[in-house]
């Protein structure tokens, strides 16, 4: 069984740290708990168990927290523009690629069939311009990130983020991408680090945001959660060091949940020592309940893949839209593996115990090369003249690898992942599974995005609606075609191994110059209520500039998913969680306070508070507050006396803490 949340005293934080609730908006520090020198092995590969090193609970909402952030005088010098190194270019195990003949056409190349998706929202996202406007500077790639929820779209990018309406109405922002830890203290706070992760949890009708917090050592991964479905707040907020003196660059996160103890936010790290050499890719699996929760020592476990960054750009499973997995389905990681024409896809599954973390268990499958083609690798992709030559990162596979439970078909999964369509123009090979049987892991279908006219489509992303059509979004350029976002896909009837038409969601009108960095990743998502439209977010270049970046909002769907399947009912009410505070012994006459500030309300609010007492050796005052006042009478002998706490939530559900009180002559 998983650990009871209905009381909140969290005991033992590491070694002999002993942690009472915290009071909502008081954070809490603690030491590391484990060093990189305690790796445990753990079959094959090497594992460690962690605690965050903070944590807290706002209670305040994101229009609070933007006033305690310091605010950039309008006078203040613009900062540096800073191209972030491509950490990627490691070179650590080159494998030999067999030569591509120049006029080389990838196998899975085909016509686009007659249809089309729709595309309907399109608006800009976070750019250049408002990292310059908001925290003074430039920097690239812009790491574009979104969700789509079931009011509200967030785009969320180096450095800002804005949410949407549906119609692509902006309600608020740029906001800094800190924004969400102001008032937490520490790196997460003071650092505006960048790499941004945005997951709608659907399954929680929650928020959650992630970046990492990277300026110096010691290395902070940040994770603030909403406590309801607004993106404005308020949060629960985590600050935890993946791995101990290892710097968690490029981190990726999924959602995974069989509805019992495999609930985890799993994710993905490529981990440098001291921030410089390479030292492995980990797969990282975060306690989602607890997180939710807000438990304080909501942990993790860590797996290091491997050492050699064989094969690169590994992603977590994440569930988009739909139920959760199979009772009993772990969480699985996935990637392409382009291995001189023995390509294939390698799979990994995480099975978390959280009530024993340390038995939790990795496991990595065969390379699934039955039904694969070959690919090659494409290069880098053109501008129109002055435009710089763009990285196409055809050397991992793209975010997100998307899952999704169909009744009746069992659990399916899609990835997408920049190759060779011919003649050295990037395309997109996209590929969707049968996950069914984590130790036979089957190819269901697979094709490549490209068209022969010259035009190079990369950094895309894919996912499923509702009834199994494939959206993709990508970004498209040419010579002669300035960088643009579009977007294809395919619906259940059509072919196998074919696209549609292809959309234009916005067309560009300038070029990047000097910086060859794009990217680095980009999301496409579903609509959570009508499980049929497709959200993406997606760089492009609207002014030609030196880090002139744009990103892109759009949506669009098929014919075929009308939305006629009811929408998911919001998850029901999560009950609050009472806490009275610890067992206590006080002196006859005594007075004091009983403190219940760290009860909370996981999906709400706490509207009510009352005190009770089972004996008359105890005066209660102020028995509907958060903390109530006492007052020991006279006692001959020691008395033991009950106090109950009760609170309820907004939604009526009410839960209870007793503590005892030993009242001493």
């Amino acid at each position: 069984m998983r650990k009871s949340m209905n009381r909140s005293k969290f005991a033992a934080i590491g070694a002999g740290c002993v942690m009472l609730a915290s009071a909502i908006g008081q954070a809490f520090a603690e030491a590391p708990v484990t060093n990189a020198s305690e790796w445990t092995q753990a079959g094959d590969f090497q594992m460690m168990v962690r605690k965050p090193v903070q944590f807290d609970r706002t209670g305040e909402r994101l229009d609070e927290l933007l006033l305690k952030m310091p605010k950039r005088p309008a006078s203040a010098a613009p900062r540096p523009s800073r191209e972030i190194p491509n950490k990627f270019n490691t070179d650590l195990a080159p494998r030999p690629q067999a030569a591509v003949p120049a006029d080389y056409v990838d196998a899975m190349v085909s016509a686009p069939t007659a249809l089309a998706p729709v595309g309907n929202v399109s608006v800009p996202g976070p750019s250049s311009d408002d990292n310059a406007a908001v925290v003074g500077g430039r920097i690239a790639p812009p790491d574009i990130t979104g969700d789509v929820g079931r009011e509200f779209v967030v785009a969320y990018a180096n450095l800002v983020w804005t949410y949407y309406d549906k119609s692509g109405a902006v309600v608020g922002g740029p906001f800094p991408g800190n924004s969400f830890w102001a008032g937490f203290g520490g790196r997460c706070e003071s650092d505006n680090s960048g790499d941004p992760i945005a997951i709608y949890d659907h399954l929680a009708d929650r928020w959650v945001f992630s970046q990492f917090a990277v300026d110096q050592a010691p290395f902070l991964q940040c994770f603030a959660i909403s406590e309801t479905n607004d993106p404005a707040g308020p949060y629960t907020r985590y600050a935890y060091e993946i791995v101990p003196g290892d710097f968690n660059d490029y981190p990726k996160i999924g959602l995974w949940s069989d509805g019992a103890g495999q609930s985890a936010y799993h994710a993905t790290f490529r981990q440098f020592a001291n921030g410089q050499s390479f030292s492995g890719i980990d797969a990282v699996a975060f306690d989602r309940d607890a997180m939710l929760a807000g438990d304080p020592a909501a942990s993790f476990v860590v797996f290091r893949i491997n050492t050699n960054a064989v094969p690169d750009g590994i992603q977590p499973a994440h569930i988009d839209g739909g139920p959760v997995a199979p009772a009993g389905s772990c969480g699985l990681y996935g990637a392409a593996l382009n291995n001189n024409n023995n390509d294939g896809y390698l799979f990994w599954e995480l099975c978390t115990d959280w009530n024993n973390p340390a038995n939790s268990t990795f496991d990595a499958k065969p390379l699934l090369t039955q039904g694969v083609p070959p690919w090659a690798a494409s290069g880098t992709v053109p501008q129109p003249a002055p435009g710089s030559s763009l990285d196409d990162l055809d050397n991992f596979t793209a975010y997100r690898f998307s899952t999704r439970f169909f009744p009746g078909q069992g659990m399916r999964g899609v990835m997408a992942h920049t190759i060779n369509a011919g003649n050295n123009t990037a395309g997109m090979r996209w590929a969707t599974f049968d996950l069914d049987n984590p130790d036979a892991i089957t190819l269901d279908d697979t094709g490549t995005l490209g068209q022969g006219d010259g035009v190079h489509r990369w950094m895309g992303s894919a996912t499923f609606d509702q009834i199994g059509n494939i959206g993709i979004a990508y970004s498209a350029s040419a010579t002669n075609l300035f960088p643009s976002v579009r977007f294809t896909g395919r619906e259940t009837t059509d072919p196998a191994g074919t696209l549609q038409l292809e959309g234009t969601c916005v067309d560009g009108t300038g070029v990047q110059t000097g910086v060859s960095r794009w990217g680095d990743y980009s999301t496409t998502a579903v609509d959570p209520v009508d499980q049929c439209t497709f959200w993406s977010f997606q760089e492009y270049v609207e002014l030609t500039g030196n880090f002139q970046w744009s990103t892109r909002v759009c949506s669009f769907s098929f014919p075929s998913c009308t939305g006629d399947e009811p929408p998911p009912p919001p998850p029901g009410n999560q009950p609050p969680v009472a806490d009275a505070g610890g067992d206590v012994t006080i002196a006859a006459r005594s007075r004091g306070t009983f403190d219940g500030t760290g009860s909370f309300d996981p999906d709400g609010n706490i509207v009510s508070y009352s005190w009770t007492t089972n004996s008359g050796a105890l005066r209660l005052t102020n028995t509907t507050s958060a903390s109530v006042d006492f007052a020991a009478r006279r006692v001959r002998t020691t008395t033991t006396a009950l106090v109950t706490l009760t609170v309820t939530d907004n939604n009526g559900a009410t839960a209870s803490d007793t503590i005892t009180v030993t009242i001493t002559p």
